[in-house]
């Protein structure tokens, strides 16, 4: 038997009972490189053999010779053996057979490389991985010696011989293992690592120090994940050595993005970018060679390595999203492959590991004799589960925004008529004819294919009423999406982007340029039909909008064109760019499409929150100034409504035909079907019906019998329903809940004609095009965390009150009084500030500003940009400085200044027309900044009028010393 022919799927490898273990044992092992042999059959050659020696208590014992030296101990017992204590009789073997070969043994020691398995599974432990070669125990290793583990298939010869090369040349680290124990310290540089990720590679570290299989980093989206592990993989490549690292996407765009951020990086202190030192490949058809460092790959495309598919190329965007799932069923399962073997890499890295690694593509990572690294900004309860609660690092969105590293959001809510109630399409419709009669005629709809986009026309019977939850699967309602784009252009400058306050001339400037804005529709009809409304409600060209899906053409060069150009201002996608991708200029998302997963929401509200500088910001968007927030324009109630901790979602769930044609398939072999993939049966055949018209379900009846198709349904729901299968099992047991269900299957089973008739209507279902009804809008407003922000100021409240904290609030309240050197104030605010962070990380200047914006306290002030001067005004309001009311700081400075000015009047001092301008241009800087000094005059407003020389000038000869008129009114005007 060989090897190749023995798959693994969910449930492990084939195993071979009684004497056939040794047979299976022997073929893994030439499978994987090694001859096997008698003593008496030993070869000259150099290269890998297995001598089959006979064991001591009825095993089969394998001495692995590596260019004839004995380097390992490969013991074969029955398929009821443990394979743990298989492991231990080669372990027992070990010493004695050292001595036995003398110095021809490797590095005259017990055999360090050890095996067992009983014919199922395979259990092998490394003895370098805790000793020294000299055979001491390494100081630094794990209580009670090397750890075991299971492997997929014994390793290679050639890669048992490298690590005898590595053990010789670091005798006191000879393993990958021993080495990671022995990592230098993580630099950590500011100008190049965030804290968060300079904890995140520390938390790595610690933990494949203590050889954990598996680790989970959670970075919040935009905070940097990737260049987090392109930096960790460096120091994994150079330092520990490791041999290869493996970095595994779900999709070709992102695959192609992480292949862009290893080329680019260049690590803490090396002249040369990565991949000058470090081979890189993105897996995009053909082979891998052996001095590839770094392999980027989607779990898709490594599947077709190890299941002897060919690798499809490039330009094949959509197998990801479409033919893999339908090559690799249910479960993908993976056999041993020469080319790739279970040690090919030392560390893999999954990218959104939320949701790439459950079910199907498990088989994968499985394979593989690696330490895998998960990392997600969404971990989700199975995430936990796969990575064995080893939560390495965890940063949070929220984090993240106290930080400065992501931007917050703001909701704007647009809420129409028919997306919250739906309606009703009527049989006949009125014609007015000149003269005033009228006429009631028959209303004709188009439907259009699914599939094929084809398009026919045809009569109503009678009045189709449609649900909320119908729109976009059964029905589209034109007015319903063009209301919802209307409504957004109508607001988008006035409400969504309000005019921005400039502070230093607190005059409003407006935006005119459409932000980056990205659209989430339902299915790729749903953003034609987006696409559409948008360039005829802006009454632009095709430039301004496209479609960005994997069925569009030209994908990739869409993405980089909305990502870098600033023609193309809206994108329209499904699940394209919903996760992973990196567009920081974005600023707006347009959430036309529910979402009830938490996972996949918060997933989707991260492509907005990446942070971008100014000058990067103005290139692809002309009027923008500064990118503190984006906005969730919310047209579908997403933001309202409570959402599942679920499994990731399925892709492209807008096209039942696979998944169904998969579980017809299970039917048509005689699978039997557990409950709940009958309950899935069940929910695709329900949403079959929705879209199928009168003729089709009267061909699918034809075929069912004496059922009608909604028995056929309720029967699979009802045999799968939880409650009725303990009922079931509780009477009759494990088999009459099988029965049960059998029973319920049994048409789809027999029938041929059932399942064939069923994937045609699939595979031709209809969308009805309402353009009959018109919408109206219900509401167009932003929405304010009123709860949240009563909670925030409640909260800072009760800490300016806390006894411990009296001493700082009281020496601020002093300053304010006694009116001291700005500078001295805000040195004393900027302290209060650091010990309030500390305190709480998320009470932001920011945060704590939007709160009392949210609760009409700060009326009619904008509720971002807050910074240093708003935290000031608050205080000052708390405090009681201005009275019981609030009063915007530009407006306090402006009473400053009119005060200051009428003081001179009285002393005689008279100021010109362009002296006023240059105080009031000063009055501007004092009201951003709470302080002006005379390297202000030469920066913003000032600057454009003529700097500190023409100040100088303008004040020259007067009653005030230019320098002297800045101090001046620094005392009087600011903090």
């Amino acid at each position: 038997m060989n090897l190749t022919q023995v798959e693994q799927g969910g449930g492990g490898a084939v195993g071979i009972v009684g004497a056939e273990v040794t047979d299976w044992a022997e073929s893994a092992l030439e499978a994987a490189g090694w001859r096997v042999c008698a003593p008496s059959g030993r070869s000259l050659l150099q290269g890998g053999e297995a001598v089959r020696t006979p064991g001591v208590s009825g095993e089969t014992l394998y001495l692995l010779y590596v260019d004839h030296a004995p380097t390992g101990v490969v013991a074969v017992g029955p398929a009821a053996d443990d394979p743990d204590d298989l492991l231990a009789k080669a372990e027992a073997q070990a010493g004695p057979q050292a001595e036995q070969h003398g110095q021809r043994a490797f590095a005259n020691r017990p055999l360090p490389f050890r095996y067992g398995t009983n014919g199922v599974v395979w259990r092998f432990r490394n003895a370098l991985d805790a000793e020294h070669l000299d055979g001491t125990t390494a100081p630094d290793a794990l209580p009670g010696g090397a750890r075991s583990r299971l492997v997929f298939a014994p390793h290679q010869p050639a890669t048992v011989a490298r690590w005898m090369r590595e053990a010789l040349r670091d005798p006191q680290a000879p393993t990958l293992r021993a080495r990671l124990r022995q990592l230098p310290a993580v630099p950590l540089d500011h100008k190049r690592l965030r804290s968060a990720q300079y904890k995140a590679i520390k938390g790595l570290e610690k933990s494949l120090a203590r050889d954990d299989p598996r680790a989970l980093i959670q970075m919040a989206t935009g905070a940097g994940k990737t260049y987090t592990v392109v930096q960790g993989s460096y120091r994994l490549l150079k330092h520990a050595r490791a041999h290869r690292v493996l970095f595994l996407v779900d999709r070709n765009n992102l695959g192609k993005q992480a292949f862009a951020e290893y080329h680019g990086f260049q690590p803490l202190g090396s002249r040369q970018p990565l991949h000058q030192q470090m081979p890189l490949k993105l897996l995009a058809g053909g082979s891998l060679a052996d001095s590839d460092k770094i392999v980027i790959s989607t779990i898709q495309r490594l599947w077709c390595k190890l299941s002897g598919l060919p690798v499809p190329g490039p330009d094949n965007e959509d197998f990801e999203d479409k033919e893999a799932d339908r090559l690799a069923g249910r479960t993908a399962t993976v056999r041993y492959t020469p080319e790739l073997p279970p040690d090919y890499f030392d560390v893999i890295v999954v990218d959104e590991c939320h949701r790439s690694i459950y079910g199907r593509w498990m088989p994968v990572l499985e394979y593989f004799d690696a330490h895998v690294i998960g990392l997600t900004a969404t971990p989700i309860a199975p995430t936990f589960a796969y990575f064995q609660k080893n939560l390495v690092s965890s940063y949070t969105y929220g984090e993240a925004v106290a930080d400065g590293v992501n931007v917050d959001y703001d909701v704007y809510k647009i809420s129409t008529k028919i997306t919250q109630q739906g309606a009703v399409i009527p049989a006949q419709t009125e014609a007015v004819h000149p003269g005033g009669t009228v006429e009631q005629i028959n209303t004709v709809l188009a439907k259009i294919n699914k599939l094929t986009r084809q398009q026919h026309w045809e009569e109503q019977a009678e009045d189709d009423p449609y649900a909320p939850q119908e729109i976009n699967h059964r029905v589209r309602s034109e007015d319903q999406i063009r209301t919802v784009i209307s409504t957004f252009k109508e607001k988008l400058f006035a409400e969504i982007f309000p005019p921005v306050t400039n502070p230093e001339t607190g005059q409003a400037r407006a935006r005119k340029t459409v932000p980056k804005t990205l659209i989430f529709a339902q299915n790729d009809l749903h953003a034609d039909a987006i696409v559409k409304a948008v360039r005829e409600v802006f009454q632009a060209g095709d430039g301004i909008c496209r479609k960005i899906t994997s069925k569009a053409s030209q994908p990739d060069q869409a993405l980089a064109d909305f990502r870098n150009k600033s023609g193309l201002r809206i994108a329209v996608t499904v699940d394209m760019i919903a996760t992973g991708t990196d567009i920081p200029a974005l600023e707006c998302l347009l959430f036309m499409r529910d979402i009830r997963t938490w996972s996949y929401f918060e997933q989707m509200k991260g492509r907005g929150a990446r942070i971008i500088s100014d000058q990067a910001l103005a290139k692809i968007t002309s009027d923008a100034v500064h990118k503190d927030r984006f906005v969730i324009v919310d047209a579908v109630g997403v933001t309202e409504h409570e959402k599942v901790d679920a499994r990731p979602l399925v892709r492209d769930n807008d096209q039942p035909l696979p998944s169904l044609e998969r579980l017809l398939r299970a039917c048509a072999e005689g699978r039997p079907l557990h409950a709940d993939d009958a309950a899935t049966l069940a929910g695709r055949l329900s949403r079959l019906r929705q879209r199928i018209d009168e003729e089709t379900l009267v061909a699918i009846e034809r075929c069912t019998g004496d059922l009608t198709f909604e028995s056929l349904v309720g029967g699979l729901v009802h045999a799968s329903d939880a409650d009725r299968r303990a009922t079931v099992r509780a009477e009759g047991g494990a088999e009459a809940e099988g029965s049960d269900l059998a029973a319920a299957v049994r048409p789809l089973v027999e029938s041929e004609e059932l399942r064939t008739a069923l994937l045609e209507a699939a595979s031709h279902s209809w969308l009805l095009i309402d353009h009959i009804s018109q919408d109206q809008v219900l509401e167009a407003r932003g929405q304010t965390d009123e709860e949240g922000a009563r909670s925030t100021v409640s909260d800072w409240l009760t800490y300016m009150n806390a006894p411990e904290h009296q001493g700082d609030i009281m020496s601020l309240w002093l300053a304010f009084e006694e009116r001291r050197p700005p500078r001295e104030v805000l040195r004393e605010l900027k302290i209060l500030i650091e010990k309030v962070r500390a305190t709480r990380r998320e009470w932001t200047e920011q945060r704590l500003w939007k709160a009392y914006v949210d609760l009409g306290i700060a009326r009619d002030s904008p509720r971002r940009n807050a910074g240093l001067v708003e935290f000031l005004t608050v205080l000052r309001y708390e405090l009681g400085l201005d009275g019981e009311e609030f009063r915007p700081y530009r407006s306090t400075v402006e009473g400053r200044l009119e005060a200051w000015l009428a003081r001179q009047r009285t002393a005689g001092v008279i100021f010109n027309e362009q002296q006023l301008g240059w105080l009031t241009r000063i009055m501007g800087v004092v009201a951003a900044n709470a302080t002006v000094q005379v390297g202000s005059l030469d920066k913003g407003l000032c600057a454009k009028a003529g700097g500190y020389g023409d100040f100088v000038a303008t004040f020259d000869g007067g009653v005030w010393e230019p320098e002297e008129l800045v101090d001046e009114l620094d005392r009087e005007l600011g903090a």
